[in-house]
C-alpha cells in the first residue's frame, strides 16, 4: 500500500503542470539543478578544508610548516609612474 506507482508519479507532474504552467517548469528544474552543483561544490570545499594534505601545494605558496621570521619580510616598494606626452590631436 505505500508503494509508489507510475500512476502515481503521472498524477503529481499533472499537477505541477496545473498549478505552475508547462513554462515554468523547465526554468524551475533548471534552477534547481543549479543549486544542487552550488551545493555540492560548497561541500567539497568544506570537506576539503578538513583534508589539507590532499590538496596540492600551489607554486607561490611557502610549506605549511614554514612560517617567514620578521627579518624576511620583504617589503616591495612602488614602481616609478612613467610619464608619456601625448601628441596634440589634429
Amino acid at each position: 500500500m505505500g508503494e509508489l506507482s507510475p500512476w502515481h508519479l503521472l498524477i503529481v507532474a499533472a499537477a505541477l503542470v496545473l498549478l505552475f504552467g508547462s513554462a515554468k517548469l523547465p526554468q524551475m528544474a533548471r534552477s534547481v539543478g543549479q543549486s544542487m552543483r552550488i551545493f555540492k561544490a560548497e561541500t567539497r570545499a568544506l570537506s576539503g578544508e578538513k583534508e589539507p594534505e590532499q590538496l596540492p601545494p600551489t607554486a607561490g605558496s611557502p610549506p605549511q610548516g614554514a612560517r617567514p621570521s620578521p627579518t624576511q619580510s620583504h617589503q616591495a616598494s612602488p614602481a616609478p609612474a612613467q610619464q608619456h606626452e601625448r601628441p596634440p590631436a589634429g
